[in-house]
């Protein structure tokens, strides 16, 4: 499973819990409009226990979808036919000046765990993304 699958997963699982929570909420609140209150009940209505609503951290993740969205958005290409073989020089040049961590990165952010899986209208993306790299 690559990462962008697993993000994927991740992104979805988060939103079950955040549902199931709502629904918990939903129901909570219908229990307690079924019960009269009175005098000799005591204290107030508890609070939920499970409660997901953190609006810095929701603030935090907007922000942070919104800069990946920004960085990851495939480039236009200039017109150019570029292929794998040009792409792959590019990607092997900078592996051999030590950058092959970040290289297999870029290919697993353009979608693939190959180069040879990468969709072929990523491939200016992705060399845009290698020139940042060799320019870093």
């Amino acid at each position: 499973m690559n990462i962008t699958h697993a993000n994927s997963v991740i992104a979805v699982l988060n939103r079950v819990a955040e549902l199931v929570t709502a629904l918990a909420a939903d129901v909570e609140s219908a229990a307690w409009q079924g019960i009269e209150d009175h005098a000799g009940m005591p204290g107030a209505r508890p609070i939920a226990a499970a409660q997901l609503a953190q609006p810095a951290l929701e603030a935090a993740a907007a922000e942070h979808n919104q800069a990946q969205a920004e960085n990851s958005a495939p480039a236009e290409t200039t017109g150019l036919a570029l292929s794998l073989e040009d792409v792959r020089a590019v990607l092997s040049d900078l592996s051999s000046q030590g950058l092959t961590k970040q290289v297999r990165q870029l290919i697993v952010d353009a979608g693939a765990d190959r180069l040879s899986e990468v969709d072929p209208a990523n491939y200016g993306w992705l060399l845009t993304r290698a020139k940042g790299l060799a320019d870093a």
